[in-house]
């Protein structure tokens, strides 16, 4: 009942209808259904191809659903504290700092370079970490609204990357503090990192959508992959530079994706434009990440709400 309110409440033109609310989602697959059975010649795919269109359209539509839902989520997270979000702000400015000036010593390199690096590093792949954790719980935090009414599922999903972003820029005023200490505040790429950051997002929405419904089928990937982010900060450049890698070692920066988008946003950051080669891969994996994405939810979006 709360969840047909609230998207009654946030979907536009609602307020001055006197019909009742009905999910944008639900007509969407009846005139699909209508239409699908009135040409015998759409197969059953092809049905679910238009319902997956359908869906990431409605979920677009319905934007304010998904970030009315994303903000309760921070807003709910730190009810009756007395600092709410700054608390992450505080914890995430304390252990740059204390790291940052101990790491400029331990790789010897200037403290006005190595602490942005660090700070800039330790912010992005805590963003990516709490996406990919967070994105299996996508589905599966989500219940009690996909029980009750057929809402898009995209829209699910843009809820998980929306909540992880804002959280992301409680953490984002530190980097800008430390490039401005470091006086490298007036050498950010704001446009390479703008163009990086659209990359990111996009890839994101991907990543949170395939582990979703995987996590939803399979409990067990919630459980590994929080053991595998552990293991990742440490075989990802957020501490050490690549450079210090030998040549045979470099594969471990090459094959990992993480890696890969961390050097993208990180590098304008640093007042650097990522290479062609950099951009090219970046490209290249959210072209594989939006097949799998596609040839994954045409097969399973049907069924994700009997996996709950």
């Amino acid at each position: 009942m709360r969840a047909g309110v609230i998207a009654c409440a946030l979907s536009p033109g609602k307020r001055a209808q006197k019909k009742p609310c009905a999910s944008t989602s639900r007509w969407l697959d009846i005139a699909v259904m209508a239409h699908s059975t009135a040409n015998p010649l759409v197969s059953a795919r092809q049905r679910q191809v238009q319902l997956l269109g359908l869906d990431i359209w409605s979920a677009m539509v319905a934007w304010r659903f998904w970030c009315f839902m994303g903000w309760n989520d921070v807003a709910k997270q730190y009810r009756r504290t007395f600092l709410g979000p700054v608390w992450i702000t505080l914890h995430t400015a304390i252990f740059i700092v204390a790291f940052g000036l101990i790491g400029a010593q331990l790789f010897k390199y200037p403290a006005e370079w190595y602490l942005p690096y660090f700070c800039a590093g330790h912010v992005l792949f805590g963003y990516f970490s709490a996406l990919i954790n967070e994105g299996c719980l996508t589905y599966i935090g989500s219940d009690a609204f996909l029980k009750q009414t057929p809402y898009p599922k995209m829209a699910f999903v843009f809820r998980t990357v929306f909540r992880c972003s804002i959280l992301m820029l409680h953490s984002a005023v530190i980097v800008l503090a430390v490039l401005w200490w470091a006086g490298r505040l007036g050498a950010v790429q704001w446009g390479a990192l703008l163009g990086a950051t659209a990359l990111t997002l996009l890839a994101a929405s991907f990543v949170v959508a395939i582990l979703g419904g995987l996590a939803a089928r399979f409990r067990d990937v919630t459980v590994a992959l929080g053991s595998l982010m552990q293991v990742s900060f440490f075989v990802t450049p957020v501490l050490w530079v690549p450079d210090q890698l030998t040549e045979r070692a470099q594969w471990v920066v090459r094959l990992n994706p993480l890696a890969l988008f961390l050097d993208l946003t990180r590098s304008p950051l640093m007042g650097e434009v990522p290479a062609l080669q950099t951009w090219g891969a970046a490209v290249g994996v959210v072209l594989l990440l939006g097949l799998i994405f596609f040839w994954q939810y045409v097969a399973i979006r049907r069924r994700i709400v009997y996996w709950l």
